[in-house]
């Protein structure tokens, strides 16, 4: 109780409880799914935030209450997430060929031989149905955001596949269904378009002007830089970025764009801006890349994630930090519960985003022979120590792990900011100004090729989710000793000023 009543009384550590009680409702939400009822549990944690409330008025002895309640509430905003039982879904009328109809409600990813995009307000032989569906048209007829499509398809439920459970990514999404190549395809023009198809037709012209300007891969690779997918890339080199461990930085992910905003914030730090005004500048500029890249679900995450980076960067307070990071998680749990356990984007976007906040500081002296141009050293100890942290989250998905990621990140990465200006700069000014981002990329796609045709480039674990498991125990057990051992030294250090 003495613990509890110092936390309350300390506004960083009250806010890291709270926020950690909401996210932990959240993670063990699955074990109590069917216990109690959701407005049972509603009514609980009402009745304890009233109670909490009015013991703190006095003191401190009503917040282990708040702390239950808040607890509970993530419990109650997991049940809320799941499909209601007795509900017909699209995952009960799979198996024979029906009529379908529904409006796509995403960015349509065109590959090489399709297109494919999800739908919702979806109708199954005229009758509304619960849920979302993948369907993966073919290249013809043209498909855009806010039309209404209507076929004939025999829906198929997702499936795991390689031991990687794709059918729950796409549950925390909302899609219950699949359909591949419909037949009868009939295409009307959406009305509902509004701000978010503004975005993707923004970013769908951007795109089309880069192609424009550069020749392919090089168009599709910067493309994934600046907007994320690989859909447009061949297959044999989507290997390769998967080989080398290199697959993120084609990804709207909290990982690549948490590292490419703390180089830039470096950058501009060791520039005549200063800190503050670099700062300032870096913000502007992600900004700028989440709207430019359509503003999508993906994107909206991983700028969160990095604007926790900036901000614990500009507030140099690891406790704010702390609580930035917790916030960001705990609202993006709000809007989507089943992101935690569900979604690896996610999961990787998260653990690479706190090791760049919470674990970089504490290494990043071990690579002080390092050169720093170019943020170099920013960029190798940033990719080591992501790759570390996040390594038991891929053996559990993946079952692989790429030895050679380390030290390809540490070639590429430095340069991929100046790879994206110098993309931007090209769709603006044309295919002039475009040959240096032709020069590079070549290079960088160069550097990828090589590392990936190297045998020991990617490995295949067995046991793949017991190594996990050893991997998470010995990573936590390093991070605790390093804490202790932290505590130690300013102990040490309080006593020797003290004698002097």
């Amino acid at each position: 109780m003495r613990i509890l009543a110092a936390v309350s009384r300390s506004p960083s550590k009250t806010g890291t409880a709270l926020l950690a009680s909401f996210c932990l409702g959240v993670l063990i939400g699955p074990f109590f799914v069917s216990w109690p009822s959701a407005w049972s549990l509603a009514a609980v944690v009402t009745f304890l935030v009233l109670f909490a409330l009015f013991s703190l008025r006095a003191h401190a002895r009503g917040f282990p209450f708040l702390l239950l309640a808040i607890l509970l509430f993530g419990l109650w905003r997991y049940q809320q997430s799941l499909v209601p039982e007795g509900l017909v879904t699209l995952a009960d009328r799979t198996g024979s060929v029906i009529r379908v109809e529904g409006r796509i409600a995403s960015d349509v990813e065109r590959r090489v031989s399709i297109q494919q995009a999800i739908l919702d307000d979806v109708r199954v032989a005229g009758e509304p149905v619960f849920g979302k569906l993948l369907v993966r048209f073919p290249l013809f007829p043209r498909v855009a955001f806010s039309d209404h499509v209507a076929f004939a398809c025999a829906l198929e439920r997702p499936e795991p596949f390689n031991g990687f459970a794709y059918d729950r990514l796409l549950a925390s999404r909302g899609v219950l269904a699949l359909c591949a190549f419909p037949e009868f395809i009939a295409v009307s023009p959406g009305e509902r378009a509004g701000k978010v198809g503004w975005f993707f037709s923004l970013r769908s012209a951007l795109d089309g002007r880069l192609r424009e300007v550069l020749p392919e891969p090089h168009a599709s690779f910067v493309s994934g830089l600046l907007f994320g997918g690989s859909a447009s890339l061949s297959q044999g080199l989507r290997e390769d970025f998967s080989r080398t461990g290199t697959s993120h930085i084609l990804a709207a992910s909290g990982y690549n764009v948490s590292i490419f905003s703390l180089l830039l914030l470096h950058l501009f730090m060791q520039s005549p801006l200063g800190r503050k005004r670099g700062l300032v500048a870096s913000a502007v500029i992600l900004c700028a890349y989440v709207v430019m890249a359509g503003a999508t679900p993906a994107v909206l995450r991983a700028g969160l994630m990095a604007c926790a980076l900036l901000v614990a960067e500009g507030a140099r307070r690891r406790p704010h930090a702390r609580n930035i990071l917790l916030l960001t998680l705990a609202l993006m749990l709000l809007m989507n519960p089943r992101l935690l356990l569900d979604d690896v984007g996610f999961q990787l976007s998260f653990a690479a985003t706190a090791a760049l906040l919470f674990v970089l500081p504490r290494v990043q002296s071990r690579f002080h022979l390092l050169p720093e141009a170019f943020g170099i050293q920013t960029a190798i100890a940033s990719s080591t120590v992501a790759v570390v942290i996040t390594l038991p989250i891929l053996l559990w998905h993946f079952g692989q792990v790429s030895l050679a990621a380390p030290l390809v990140n540490a070639f590429v990465l430095p340069f991929v900011p100046y790879l994206m200006a110098l993309g931007v700069a090209g769709m603006i000014f044309g295919k002039i100004i475009a040959l240096p981002a032709f020069a590079l990329s070549y290079a960088l796609l160069r550097v990828i090729r090589i590392f990936s045709a190297l045998p020991f480039a990617s490995m295949q674990i067995g046991y793949a989710r017991t190594a996990a498991v050893i991997a998470a125990i010995a990573i936590v057990a390093w991070l605790l000793l390093r804490a202790q051992a932290s505590v130690e030294t300013r102990i040490r250090q309080g006593r020797t000023g003290a004698r002097l």
